[in-house]
């Protein structure tokens, strides 16, 4: 009895410590990267918003058919802004947005593309979080040079 009261009392203890460490992790996480682009800005926008074949997701045959159930809807669009909010059925929202950033008259501008997520206060939640850059981050960089390859050729 005393060894199930111990158990018990443990694994109360080590939740209550994780929850408490877990709320110095911030419950909004913004991913972001960038690449600089030549500057065609109408041809960049063209293929961000009407070509899926620079994403990643879509190359690979077997998430394709995750990502068809996936509803996007349009936030803000600019000149320099796009700004997508994904909802896939049973999960939070996440914003998905490019910004360009260059004067008209330079060569090059610079294409940021970001995701925000917002996460609960379940632990788990938060420290699982703490994967997204290796996960959602090398995604995002072989995306953008899908972009840049495309534009090149």
């Amino acid at each position: 009895m005393r060894i199930i009261k111990l158990g018990i009392l443990s694994f109360v203890f080590l939740f209550v410590l994780m929850t408490l460490i877990s709320l110095l992790i911030p419950s909004q996480i913004r991913l972001s990267k960038a690449t600089n682009l030549p500057n065609n800005r109408q041809r960049i926008w063209a293929i961000v918003k009407t070509d899926t074949s620079w994403h990643p997701a879509y190359r690979d045959t077997a998430t394709v058919k995750a990502f068809s159930v996936l509803q996007k809807t349009v936030v803000a669009q600019t000149d320099s802004t796009y700004v997508v909010q994904l909802l896939q059925p049973g999960r939070t929202p996440v914003t998905s947005g490019f910004q360009l950033y260059g004067k008209p008259e330079s060569d090059s501008l610079t294409l940021q593309w970001y995701m925000d997520f917002r996460l609960g206060w379940y632990p788990w939640q938060k420290f699982s979080s703490l994967f997204y850059e290796r996960t959602y981050g090398s995604m995002m960089e072989k995306g953008l040079a899908n972009i840049k390859e495309q534009l090149v050729y």
